[in-house]
């Protein structure tokens, strides 16, 4: 049986049944209740004791039904598939295929030279970069992790003794994924130790590796996982059980990076033994059913099992491990693309990706052209919750919901974009590449929290990603699979910065502009990059490349992407000091020198303001649009409205730059009463004081205020003493234009436009009538002797008056109307905008520096 399988013939048997299966419409290539496809519903359903309602999911699933493709093939006579007929049966499907599809169908040939990967062994990222901080938040949690929770269920499996105790989440004993997280704990240490070459994570790494090959040497068979092998005997009978095939994905890639990137031996032998353990399970599923019952299998989620095996492949050179990679092209699908249709909605996103992922694996491993084609999903964010667009792609607005994106997907779609570059060299793809990793991968952390990340990063107006359908994950009790694809998306950010190229002069190619260090082995010479902060008030990106020569004397070429988001306008390069002609943005800049150390290459590239409709051909909603900045998606800081109004030609007419200085006028009025401290906040355009919040909140926003000086002198302070004496405005952070005043018909404070405001809105900021050392007091510029204070008797929500000293003034005035005055709870990010609202003005941000506050990405630009 073997030999049949591995034969020649068999490979023509296989690629029969891709023909014959590829025109198979979408909804019988998914082939199970919709929502049974969602990780998150499939989690929700595991842990429900409503037994009927789980009977009534279930009984939803069905079988493929036939295509035209199989009802052609039904008119031979075969019931039987015997090696001397497989000639024949290929040559009548073969027949039908191009009747149908003439000219279409390709004979697979050897494809060309593609760019080379640069090892992440030669690559650093630089410390001043935000890839290099969100790279060592992810370090520190890699570090955290326990090897003996890690493994907790395998060795259970094994029939171990499991000291300790098991981690939640997705890891529980219970759930049936349990184990997938390991393996990707096994890709993200591996990619992190080729980052880094931290020696605690490699020590870290190794001990996961053996503790599973000691799981595996146990059971005995060359299988390993989490859970025990009834959960593969449920799949072959079709009997719904969560996604098998997806976990075991994930372990053998984590241990084939182990090998591939950290040179652990024990790893490809237990990869290689479970591939073999795989292989015969598939065959004996083939020899008992049919092929038609494993493709059916593949409509439970599998991961990217083709992809690891034709990497494997490339190792091994085993036919079997080729042969396998084959039957784990999802061909239902794959077909679909080959054959370039239009409609891929209502596919799982997750499901299929690392489907396409291993396809263009196939065709860089074999040349096999019907793999190289097939569509590219256009926007950075590919999904509604774990779902391509289910409804019509040219109706995208009717999707902006707080389950938007999954970060599964971006981190999946960035490889398929890593693919094309490489193959085609277009600028498009690097693009697309730069704005998913910035917006849809680099914010998907809270901040420098080790082990705390988001699922679904919401788009609806008003939006939170700690109010999105998971909230933030927690270090120890989530382990989502956007957790697993998060910690290896941050052990990876320098993989897709260089890319080689050979020939008669040695290149790289230059797509990513990140402060780095490339160790060019081949072009024997150190590239060092430094990148400037990106800020709002200088709209130039300006990147300089040193070089450390090895003294080869090598001629080689530099080409340095010219992002199509950019202008042609005050774009520069210069060459030590010279200027160099530069291509129209969307091409590249190509430099080829022996280069030294005293070269010096300099790129200035502007930044420009843009806005972006949303995909959607109704006309109601031709006015929604996007704010971008470079490749920096702005979010308006919003809890749900979003009109604004398009009162000029230009965008930096109504859109204006935060400057530089602001950060120095934030302040934060605290009182402390009894054990809570409390802060001076704007509560709804009320003025009141609420209990001391955590950074990154809509609560923190909400008690931070911009000091503006009411005279012109000076504007940048260097220390929070300097406003003492001074006659100021409180500007609240979030509501730029807007001022802190007098109510007109009571003494109450709330906050209103400044363009309406009267004399009321100016206070002097005195020292502490209490007589503390760090308190300070606001007094009317308008009613002298009365001063802003709250209750003697402090409670949260409590309203803030103005209150003048009088002899029946209460007893504890002075302490109410005193304010210890700290630093701003929140503060600008450099890259910070106002934008001129319909009804006021929107402070924007980039979305991925978001933490907890509410947001919206998509405005409507009323004319």
């Amino acid at each position: 049986m073997k030999k049949w399988m591995c034969s020649i013939g068999f490979f023509k048997f296989l690629l029969t049944f891709l023909l014959i299966v590829s025109a198979a419409q979408a909804k019988e290539c998914t082939n199970a209740y919709p929502e049974l496809a969602s990780h998150t519903f499939r989690s929700n359903l595991l842990s429900s004791k409503n037994e009927s309602y789980i009977k009534q999911i279930h009984s939803h699933n069905d079988h493929l039904t036939p295509s035209d493709d199989s009802a052609w093939l039904s008119l031979m006579p075969r019931k039987i598939l015997r090696e001397e007929e497989q000639d024949e049966l290929f040559s009548w499907a073969m027949l039908y295929r191009k009747i149908k599809n003439p000219g279409q169908f390709k004979v697979p040939e050897r494809s060309g030279e593609f760019l080379k990967e640069v090892s992440l062994h030669d690559v650093r990222l630089g410390s001043d970069s935000m890839h290099w901080r969100a790279q060592q938040t992810n370090l520190e949690y890699l570090l955290m992790l326990d090897v003996d929770k890690l493994v907790w269920n395998f060795r259970k499996t094994a029939r171990l003794p499991a000291p300790g105790e098991p981690y939640g989440g997705w890891e529980e004993p219970s759930c049936e994924l349990r184990g997938h997280f390991v393996g990707h704990y096994l890709s993200a240490s591996a990619l992190m130790w080729a980052s880094t070459h931290n020696e605690s994570l490699k020590e870290k790494m190794s001990a996961v590796v053996s503790a599973l090959s000691a799981c595996q040497k146990e059971i005995g068979s060359g299988y390993l996982s989490a859970f025990p092998t009834e959960q593969f005997d449920r799949l072959e009978a079709l009997i719904p059980v969560w996604a098998p095939y997806y976990t075991i994905h994930k372990i053998l890639a984590g241990l084939l990076d182990q090998y591939t990137y950290a040179d652990n031996a024990e790893a490809l032998r237990m990869t290689t033994w479970m591939v073999e353990y795989f292989y015969n399970r598939v065959q004996n599923v083939i020899k008992k059913y049919s092929i038609e019952r494993h493709w059916q299998t593949l409509n439970e989620e599998a991961g990217g099992m083709n992809d690891v095996l034709y990497k494997l492949f490339c190792i091994t050179q085993d036919p079997k491990h080729l042969m396998l990679a084959h039957l784990f092209d999802k061909p239902c699908f794959l077909g679909l693309l080959a054959l370039q249709a239009d409609d891929i909605s209502g596919f799982h996103s997750n499901t299929h990706i690392p489907i396409v992922i291993g396809s263009q694996m196939r065709y860089e491993v074999t040349g096999d052209q019907l793999h190289k084609e097939g569509h590219q999903l256009e926007s950075s964010g590919t999904n509604i919750g774990h779902f391509n667009f289910k409804s019509d792609p040219k109706r995208l607005a009717s999707n902006l919901d707080s389950n938007t994106e999954e970060s599964c997907t971006t981190y999946n779609m960035l490889k398929v974009s890593r693919h094309l570059f490489r193959w085609t060299k277009e600028i498009a793809y690097a693009d697309y590449y730069e704005r998913s990793l910035t917006n849809g991968v680099l914010g998907i952390q809270r901040g420098t929290e080790p082990g705390v990340m988001i699922y679904l990063l919401p788009l609806a107006p008003g939006s939170s990603k700690e109010r999105s359908y998971h909230h933030w994950g927690t270090p120890s009790d989530s382990f989502w699979c956007c957790y697993g694809t998060g910690i290896e998306s941050f052990s990876k950010l320098g993989d897709s910065i260089y890319f080689e190229e050979e020939g008669k002069y040695p290149g790289v190619y230059i797509i990513q502009y990140i402060s780095s260090r490339l160790d060019w082995k081949s072009g024997q010479i150190v590239v060092n990059q430094k990148v400037d902060p990106v800020v709002s008030w200088d709209p130039y990106l300006r990147v300089t490349l040193t070089f450390s020569s090895k003294g080869s004397g090598l001629t080689t070429s530099l080409n340095l992407r010219i992002p199509t988001w950019t202008s042609s306008n005050g774009a520069k390069a210069t060459l030590n000091g010279q200027d160099l002609p530069l291509p129209s943005p969307g091409n590249f800049l190509s430099v080829t020198k022996t280069w030294s150390s005293d070269d010096k290459l300099t790129i200035q590239l502007p930044l420009t303001l843009r806005t972006e409709a949303i995909q959607d051909d109704r006309p109601e909603y031709a006015s929604i649009q996007a704010i971008l900045y470079g490749p920096y998606v702005l979010a308006g800081h919003s809890i749900g409205d979003w009109d604004i109004t398009e009162s000029a030609t230009s965008l930096s007419d109504w859109i204006t730059p935060i400057p530089a200085s602001y950060n120095s006028q934030l302040i934060t009025f605290t009182q402390e009463y009894g054990n809570t401290k409390f802060v001076l906040t704007n509560s709804n355009q009320s003025i009141t004081m609420e209990k001391f919040p955590k950074s990154g909140t809509d609560a923190a926003l909400h008690a931070t205020f911009r000091l503006i000086l009411n005279d012109s002198s000076g504007s940048e302070f260097s220390s929070l003493n300097d406003f003492i004496g001074k006659s100021v405005m409180l500007e609240p952070f979030d509501s730029p234009g807007m001022l802190v005043i007098q109510h007109e018909t009571d003494d109450e404070l709330v906050v209103t436009d400044s363009f309406i405001a009267q004399g009321s809105s100016v206070f002097h900021l005195v020292a502490g009538l209490d007589g503390g050392d760090r308190t300070v007091s606001l007094e009317s510029e308008t009613y002298k002797g009365c001063f802003v204070y709250t209750a003697v008797n402090l409670q949260s929500s409590e309203s803030t008056k103005l209150g003048c000293i009088s002899e029946s003034t209460e007893a504890g005035f002075n302490n109410a109307a005193s304010f210890v005055i700290e630093k701003g709870l929140s503060e600008y990010h450099p890259i910070s905008f106002v934008a001129k609202g319909a009804n006021r003005n929107f402070l924007l941000a980039p979305l991925l520096s978001l933490r907890d506050e509410s947001y919206t990405v998509y405005f409507d630009f009323q004319s």
